[in-house]
């Protein structure tokens, strides 16, 4: 069943967002819906679909939380198994609810300050002087849960393959500029950076096979080409971008 998601304006999530950091600093810990109402400024726009209630808001905290719960909190990887879990659950969660509400940056404000505060919290406190990092939990590509849906959405199963160690910076190369544009050409150059693995050069190469994509990008359609097409050209791309030995 198709839902419509609330959403708030971009004044009204900026200062939503300033009570939940007034929260923290007292003390209080952040808690889901936490009056049992949808907020009084929250508005619907959409069609084709039913508003979505408070109690689907619920179940969408109750099931995520279960999930992150079997996340570890510390350690190495720790953020990046917490980006892929929160992925993939919202990935199925909107193929039931409806896609087309997932690719709207401005619902995501609504359900990381309101109905995920806790978990978004977890991911990214507050810094030293109680200030949350806005980009994190206001609309646009760097929400938490945005980012998180985005990418698995993409990659897919690519973002726990364990023989695809796909870096932070290899992700926000991805999925954070618009090489993620068409989904097919990111897994495909997804599927380059893991050919690279063990390469102690890793790194470089991948940042500069992704400027070079980035550049062709300017001069070929490349969501014109078949898969054979694109792979070559990923191929070229990296490869011409390698730094020749002294």
């Amino acid at each position: 069943m198709s839902r419509i998601y609330p959403q708030l304006s971009r004044n009204e999530a900026a200062s939503t967002l300033k009570e939940l950091e007034e929260q923290l600093q007292g003390g209080t810990q952040p808690r889901s819906l936490p009056d049992g109402t949808l907020h009084p400024k929250a508005s619907f726009n959409g069609f084709g679909g039913a508003p979505v209630n408070v109690g689907r808001l619920r179940e969408m905290h109750r099931s995520l939380k279960q999930v992150l719960d079997a996340v570890p909190e510390t350690g190495r990887d720790a953020d990046r198994r917490f980006d892929a879990a929160a992925g993939r659950f919202l990935v199925d969660w909107f193929e039931n609810d409806g896609r087309g509400q997932a690719s709207n940056p401005e619902i995501w404000p609504y359900l990381t300050i309101l109905v995920l505060p806790d978990l978004a919290v977890r991911r990214f406190g507050p810094d030293s002087s109680g200030k949350l990092p806005k980009d994190r939990y206001l609309s646009g590509r760097r929400n938490i849960f945005y980012r998180a849906y985005l990418r698995s959405w993409i990659l897919g199963d690519l973002l726990s393959d364990p023989d695809l160690p796909l870096y932070e910076d290899d992700l926000v190369g991805l999925v954070d500029r618009n090489l993620s544009a068409d989904h097919r050409v990111a897994r495909i150059i997804a599927e380059q950076i893991k050919s690279l693995a063990g390469n102690e050069n890793r790194r470089e190469m991948v940042r500069g096979g992704l400027k070079a994509i980035q550049y062709e990008l300017r001069v070929t359609d490349l969501s014109s080409l078949d898969d054979d097409g694109v792979r070559s050209a990923v191929s070229n791309a990296f490869l011409g971008s390698q730094t020749p030995p002294h």
